[in-house]
């Protein structure tokens, strides 16, 4: 079955460029996270001084979209010369575009960097919101696998999804009960029945086979 194509971003939407910054969907504001709070920088448009135009510092993202599309009719003031422009330069020197912080994801090697960022972005292509948590609690796991759990149960409601409304009731009942037989029940099989897990299969070597545990 083919899967739905993710709708494109609007205008004043946000999409994640890395950790802790963020786009508008049409590319035209850049948001990124400083010590005082979110920062919107619009990337057409300097201020009077010929620096960035800068909007915040905003407390959460929600007040960084909500801010978006006003700031687009914002017009900075006109460049002045002489004394009063220096006066004014003093007073109202714009803040310097903030430094990203420093995430868990730059703290690894660039190896391990990279194959992060392409699993979050691989489930992220896949619909699954929080990837990037998701992954992090699927590198510190040593026993479950999160991250094929959540690809899985994404897979699972998309069938839900496809079905007629009337169906999907019945279809999540019985949804629920395949992977309670693939997930538990197989551990409770008695002799001299054989006995099975889900699990998932590592891609390196010396990797365990940790145990898959979808909820639908």
């Amino acid at each position: 079955m083919a899967k739905k194509a993710k709708p494109k971003p609007g205008p004043d939407d946000l999409v994640r460029a890395s950790a802790g910054a963020y786009r508008s969907g049409d590319g035209r504001f850049e948001v990124q996270k400083a010590d005082q709070g979110w920062f919107l920088v619009d990337t057409e448009q300097a201020n009077e001084f010929g620096q960035q135009l800068i909007h915040g510092p905003f407390t959460t993202l929600g007040d960084v979209t909500a801010a978006i599309p006003g700031s687009r009719d914002i017009k900075p003031l006109l460049r002045s010369s002489g004394r009063r422009a220096a006066g004014r330069a003093r007073k109202q020197a714009a803040p310097k575009k903030p430094k990203p912080p420093t995430s868990w994801i730059d703290r690894l090697d660039a190896r391990d960097a990279a194959d992060v960022r392409r699993l979050i972005s691989a489930l992220e292509g896949e619909g699954i919101s929080g990837a990037e948590a998701l992954v992090r609690r699927d590198r510190e796991s040593l026993a479950a696998a999160p991250a094929a759990a959540a690809l899985i149960e994404g897979r699972l409601r998309m069938l839900i999804a496809d079905a007629p409304e009337a169906q999907r009731d019945a279809l999540r009942r019985i949804l629920k009960k395949a992977v309670a037989i693939l997930t538990e029940e197989g551990g409770a099989a008695a002799r001299p029945l054989p006995r099975w897990q889900l699990v998932e299969t590592p891609r390196d070597p010396g990797q365990p086979a940790r145990r898959i545990r979808p909820q639908v």
